[in-house]
């Protein structure tokens, strides 16, 4: 468990448990594991550094690790849960969206303290804190001044891991376009064409709940500056217009999951219209053969009777006089079927076929 303390004017500073340095506001940055092995002590913990008393069901919801992303508040503090993205070995953005794992991550803002808890590793925390202690003097002007403002910052990164996804996922989608709108070959990998779309499934639904919890965020701060102005105006501004860019970058990351979805959708529906298409030219093709052999078989049926008298049975040309008329209706029957264009036909475009109809 790492504290950094802010203070204006002054770089950001590590602080140890011997130091007592006047702050505006601190940031104890937890691991789920530290609650997950004493959580009464780690609670005691927390309470001597910021004189904060924990609910018992919040440190249910923080040891919980498939809780959904949420927002709840107390008179003393109000906690963000938030679902960052995560591949099973490291905090950076899987390619496989039919792999995506999501891990909590558990803000507990106040105005004068930020306490996160999440998951040992953490690629975004890790950048974030190297940001924040590296380049003193450059990142002076641009320090977080409220523990808000910090939360807004990693949630801004973690948010960022979603908004990569997007060019991956819309690779993989094209690739199972091509794959489903082939005409060499049969389509057999149904299950796992299932799991990418419950993947996008899924990643709306994060998105939809991450949403939400945003929003109540944005109201509770909104309803606090209306009731109490503790903020400059300018501050509350860009507060607000974070907030507001917050929830917007995630509503595009759920827009793009519905709009890979509808496209996957949409494949899957032609490639079965192509494949009904294939099977009615099949049986079309096998309805002309059996109307071209039926007068045949009916022909060589008559002669095949076991009578002692048939016209024209025991005539010499009898034979090729039988073989001209079995030609003549073959030719006859395609002759009939090419002007009906059953056989033969050149595919019309759309707006061919489109200028026919209207002509007729």
């Amino acid at each position: 468990m790492d504290t950094y303390i802010f203070k204006n004017g002054n770089p950001i500073q590590k602080r140890t448990e011997a130091d007592n340095l006047p702050c505006d506001f601190i940031w104890i940055d937890a691991l789920r594991e530290d609650v997950v092995r004493d959580p009464a002590a780690w609670k005691v913990a927390i309470c001597e550094q910021t004189q904060i008393h924990l609910d018992e069901f919040h440190i249910t919801d923080i040891l919980n690790t498939q809780h959904p992303s949420n927002y709840d508040l107390t008179h003393e503090y109000e906690i963000l849960i938030f679902r960052k993205l995560l591949s099973k070995t490291q905090d950076t953005v899987t390619l496989d969206p039919a792999a995506l794992y999501t891990s909590p991550v558990v803000f507990i803002i106040t105005p004068n303290a930020l306490i996160t808890v999440r998951e040992s590793v953490s690629q975004t925390f890790d950048t974030l804190k190297l940001r924040l202690l590296q380049n003193k003097d450059a990142l002076r002007t641009r320090l977080p001044g409220s523990p808000l403002e910090l939360s807004l910052r990693i949630l801004n990164a973690l948010v960022d891991k979603y908004l990569e996804l997007r060019s991956p996922l819309t690779r993989r989608i094209d690739l199972w376009q091509k794959l489903l709108l082939q005409g060499n070959q049969r389509f057999n990998n149904w299950q796992q064409l299932l799991n990418e779309r419950l993947a996008l499934h899924q990643l709306d639904n994060l998105c939809e709940e991450q949403i939400d919890a945003l929003q109540e965020l944005r109201d509770e701060y909104l309803d606090q500056q209306t009731a109490t102005i503790t903020e400059p105006p300018s501050r509350r501004d860009i507060l607000s217009v974070r907030l507001n860019d917050l929830m917007e970058h995630v509503n595009r990351v759920q827009n793009h999951a519905a709009r890979l979805e509808d496209a996957l959708k949409s494949a899957v529906e032609l490639h079965f219209s192509a494949t009904a298409h294939q099977t009615n030219e099949n049986l079309r093709f096998l309805a002309i053969l059996s109307a071209v052999f039926a007068p045949l078989t009916l022909l060589t049926g008559i002669y095949g009777m076991n009578f002692a008298v048939i016209p024209g049975l025991h005539n010499p040309d009898g034979f090729w006089w039988m073989m001209g008329i079995m030609a003549g209706v073959t030719i006859g029957l395609l002759y009939y079927f090419r002007y009906r264009q059953l056989v033969w036909r050149k595919e019309k475009t759309v707006k061919a076929m489109f200028d026919t109809t209207h002509t007729h």
